[in-house]
């Protein structure tokens, strides 16, 4: 065993790992497979490598991965207190693909971030191109239809990778490090991919777009007049000619219209009114279990529980709802958290994200992209669970993973420096 290992310490890691991050970044939009393949292939590189003395430092030394570990280390606990093993271990299952961050995160380079992410354009351009071929029904790429023109994965995680791709692109408009013959060809690419947002069927991504649009123009242009200017002027042109124009967003905004007054009427069996009902079991999950919560693979059992012995004293769930309730997730990432572990895990997530927040890059589109991207996920976070699905999980570790790496080579650079 001690030979194969010095074999494989003699081949060249730092190119294999490279290579595998620009394979990865195209094809995280494209296949599920890949994902699992090179979640795999960085971890096992990252122990090959060897090296452990230097990457606990580098652990101890980043208050990003510290709380990125205490979170995880908190959820995996609940494990020992959940009656539901065998959903449990699904659950952790989706948790292990947190563990290249810290792959990423320790050999990610400052020269290697654009060429990553340029590599992940050109994965969203060829989801792009496919995306348009079901919308205008010249083929039904993977049985897809005009109106579900999402070609690999679920149009709510569609619609979250479209957002963050056409924000990433405007962030480079706004920026003044491309020339004007690199903006032209920006400004193409990021008028396609917002038309394709605008015709996915995903509200998540759009709402989450639109916020992220804000928080954009005011890291440009500060609490202003015209900050407030830009975010008026882009979003009222958007989702206005978008309403106008195409009836695939008409009709889903419709819908949303729809669903506010049935469920006014006490219809819960509607896409928001579904997801209105599990605040409502939230809310009663958390009355018994405050703290520590069900555990992470209880979350149907809790919502059965509380379906069969408080939904009838205190509202009237259909029986469609009640079935749909107790058989899916919670469809929103801070109420899974909150049922399963608790205020305790609640808090311990927040801690992670103002961890991250508060990490600054000096690189400023660097750091405002960090910024915008967090933010897309926090909002998203209100309609999706999107550290349970495989696309989205993907593509949060890969981001954190380059803006961890370039806060912490700042520290080395700065550490030599001084």
């Amino acid at each position: 065993m001690k030979n194969i290992i010095n074999q494989f310490k003699t081949i060249n890691l730092d190119k294999i790992f490279f290579y595998s991050l620009i394979l990865f970044a195209f094809t995280m939009p494209l296949s599920r497979a890949a994902i699992s393949f090179f979640g795999i292939l960085f971890i096992v590189l990252y122990i090959i490598e060897g090296n452990f003395r230097e990457k606990f430092l580098f652990i101890k030394n980043s208050s990003a991965l510290k709380g990125i570990l205490f979170f995880i280390l908190f959820e995996s606990l609940t494990f020992f207190y959940s009656q539901d093993q065998a959903q449990a271990v699904k659950v952790l299952q989706d948790y292990f693909f947190w563990l290249p961050v810290l792959a990423l995160s320790y050999k990610i380079k400052k020269e290697h971030i654009q060429p990553i992410i340029t590599s992940f354009l050109f994965g969203m351009f060829v989801s792009e191109i496919l995306a348009y071929i079901i919308f205008f029904d010249i083929y039904p790429f993977n049985g897809r239809t005009p109106d579900y023109p999402s070609p690999f994965m679920f149009h709510i995680d569609y619609s979250v990778f479209l957002a963050f791709t056409s924000i990433l692109l405007l962030n480079r408009l706004f920026s003044k490090a491309y020339t004007n013959k690199e903006k032209f060809f920006i400004l193409i690419f990021f008028s396609t991919v917002t038309l394709n947002l605008m015709i996915s069927v995903g509200r998540t991504g759009q709402l989450a777009y639109l916020i992220a649009l804000f928080v954009l123009s005011i890291l440009h242009y500060r609490i202003s007049f015209k900050s407030l200017f830009v975010f008026m002027s882009i979003s009222f042109l958007l989702f206005f000619s978008a309403y106008k124009i195409l009836p695939i967003f008409e009709n889903r905004v419709n819908m949303a219209k729809s669903d506010l007054v049935q469920l006014s009427h006490s219809n819960f069996n509607t896409s928001w009114g579904l997801r209105a009902a599990f605040w409502i079991i939230t809310y009663d999950a958390l009355k018994e279990n405050p703290l520590f919560g069900v555990g992470i693979g209880d979350y149907k059992l809790e919502a059965a529980r509380i379906v069969k012995e408080r939904v009838p004293n205190t509202i009237n769930f259909s029986q469609a709802t009640k079935e749909w309730i107790t058989d899916n997730h919670y469809h929103n990432q801070y109420l899974m958290i909150l049922v399963q572990s608790g205020i305790v895990g609640f808090f311990l997530m927040f801690f992670m994200f103002y961890t991250l927040f508060q990490m600054k890059i000096e690189d400023k589109e660097m750091n405002d992209l960090k910024i915008v991207f967090l933010t897309i996920f926090l909002v998203s976070f209100i309609a999706e669970p999107l550290w349970m699905k495989q696309f989205t999980m993907a593509l949060f570790v890969l981001y954190l993973g380059m803006f961890i790496s370039q806060k912490n080579e700042q520290l080395e650079h700065n550490n030599i420096r001084q």
